[in-house]
């Protein structure tokens, strides 16, 4: 890692993402200390609308601090019944909406869509048959996300990701190698 300080935020719905993503990042090499975590506040409403509705306020302060530091944004967001792209489409919205330009192609701003849901990526890492549709338990502890993150992490600094994997996470991996990753040369 080079020598300038990288600092990330992490926008999420929940824990489990929280979880999932720390987890994914620490095994890539980042230090945990350098995320910052806005998490969607518990029980006041829905969780992705949140993290919508709070995205463009974080990329305003993300391009204020990308021009002093290295530094990224990651938001996870579940597409629950809708695609990837719709859900990204809904960031562009509002950042319409809130008059702030929406993310360039240079920016270091990863929007990570689990479809359905994250729980959908941890049963296909833990060798699951999984589809994109249906929903899959949540986790008694987020912390059980931790084998199915170390697979991803071996399978990213390996050979890549098993081009069957749902096409969400083939996505994210995507986003991370094309906008995240780049902060650390």
């Amino acid at each position: 890692m080079s020598s300038r300080r990288v600092k990330i935020t992490l926008l999420c719905e929940d824990s489990q993402h929280e979880s999932f993503v720390r987890r994914f990042l620490k095994g890539m090499g980042w230090n945990t200390r350098e995320i910052r975590v806005e998490k969607s506040p518990a029980a006041t409403g829905s969780a992705e609308q949140w993290v919508r509705e709070t995205f463009p306020k974080e990329l305003e302060i993300y391009r204020n601090r990308s021009h002093k530091a290295a530094t990224g944004l990651i938001a996870v967001i579940d597409a629950d019944t809708l695609e990837v792209q719709e859900r990204i489409n809904e960031f562009k919205s509002i950042c319409r909406t809130q008059n702030v330009s929406f993310r360039t192609e240079n920016d270091a701003v990863a929007i990570v869509v689990p479809r359905r849901n994250i729980e959908t990526w941890i049963y296909y890492l833990n060798d699951q048959q999984v589809n994109e549709e249906d929903v899959y338990p949540k986790l008694s502890k987020e912390r059980e996300c931790q084998s199915a993150v170390k697979n991803l992490v071996q399978a990213c600094k390996t050979i890549g990701i098993n081009q069957g994997a749902p096409p969400s996470l083939l996505a994210a991996c995507e986003e991370y190698r094309s906008r995240i990753s780049p902060l650390r040369t």
